[in-house]
């Protein structure tokens, strides 16, 4: 059997700190969703390309070596010599309730990756990694980028152009990116993809519900509909209505973002690897609950916690807890999490 490829297509970020949003060349780590994914998925043994433009740049560079460190093939990614990648920093607080929060705040208009088009798609690296691939990813955040990348983005999902395998598509619907507030654009993208992930509180914000049986029927044409509950569920819905739900783990948080993409990661290798819906959705939240316990934007399982976590009776899920001191399942004691969001 040949072994699985994934790509992930989109715009990588430097996460700097808010202080040197615009310095000359800020301390940084690698992050943005679909280089977040990317990486998620290579460290879980996946083979995954990433598909993208960076600036000619020292955060470019740090960005394709942290890729490439973590076994993404980076071979489709294009060095916009005079251009620019772009930069992000998070302030953190506190909710009324006192959970911890999370603000980010961009320097991205104008990047190197916004200048991607359809044209691109047909640049020869980019469609070989796409013509490989058993399932191409991407998110709402590419298309917000500028004109062009919606029309990329258009015609990866509506045309399929150069792609023969599954697309995957991540709602991450973010206001900053969409002043109008119109989400018509992600919506019929959404419609077009093979699976589609949404979080209930994008869905009310995108769909007016975040209902997963509603939110499936705004969107009736995908396979698979897959709505993520926050820290409650995950609950994926069938063409038919049937559906299959997973509850979240018990987990300390420290940092919330990047969590979303780190369920994306586990969920995908599932989906890549034809597992069964139930451990799909559980690889995905063991990568979400792995990414909650750490600072950086995304964070692994020691193998041995994975598998004790995939193996586990219902029971044992329901009582198992992460966090930044130790996991815990089945009464077994495991390693933390560990960071891996280094550049």
């Amino acid at each position: 059997m040949t072994e699985p490829w994934i790509a992930c297509l989109g715009e990588p970020l430097a996460l700097v700190s808010a202080a040197e949003l615009d310095a000359p060349e800020p301390a940084m780590h690698a992050g943005g969703a679909e280089a977040n994914v990317a990486a998620g998925v290579a460290t879980l043994g996946t083979h995954t390309a990433f598909v993208s433009r960076v600036g000619g740049d020292a955060e470019g560079r740090r960005i394709v070596a942290h890729l490439r460190a973590h076994g993404v093939d980076t071979a489709a990614v294009d060095v916009d010599p005079t251009g620019f990648t772009g930069r992000y920093a998070k302030t953190e607080g506190v909710d009324a309730s006192g959970e911890p929060t999370t603000a980010s705040t961009y320097r991205r208009a104008g990047s190197a990756a916004a200048g991607m088009d359809t044209a691109y798609l047909a640049r020869p690296a980019v469609a070989e990694a796409l013509g490989r691939a058993h399932i191409v990813h991407t998110s709402g955040i590419t298309p917000a980028l500028s004109a062009s990348c919606a029309e990329l983005t258009l015609a990866l999902l509506r045309d399929r152009t150069g792609v023969p395998g599954t697309v995957t598509f991540d709602v991450n619907w973010r206001e900053q990116l969409w002043p109008s507030g119109d989400p018509s654009l992600v919506i019929r993208l959404a419609r077009f993809a093979d699976v589609v992930l949404v979080g209930s509180d994008e869905a009310e914000r995108v769909l007016g519900t975040g209902e997963p049986a509603e939110v499936r029927a705004l969107l009736p044409e995908p396979r698979t509909v897959i709505v993520k509950d926050g820290a409650v569920r995950a609950i994926a819905v069938a063409r038919d209505g049937s559906q299959v739900a997973v509850p979240a783990l018990s987990v300390e948080v420290v940092e919330p973002v990047g969590a979303g993409d780190s369920f994306a990661a586990g969920f995908l290798h599932g989906l890549a690897h034809d597992e069964d819906m139930r451990t799909c959705l559980r690889r995905g939240h063991a990568g979400a609950a792995a990414t909650l316990t750490v600072r950086a934007d995304f964070a692994v399982l020691p193998p041995e916690a994975m598998a004790a976590l995939l193996a586990c009776d219902e029971q044992e899920w329901a009582d198992a807890h992460i966090g930044p001191g130790g996991i815990n399942v089945g009464g077994n004691d495991f390693p933390p999490p560990r960071e891996s969001g280094g550049a």
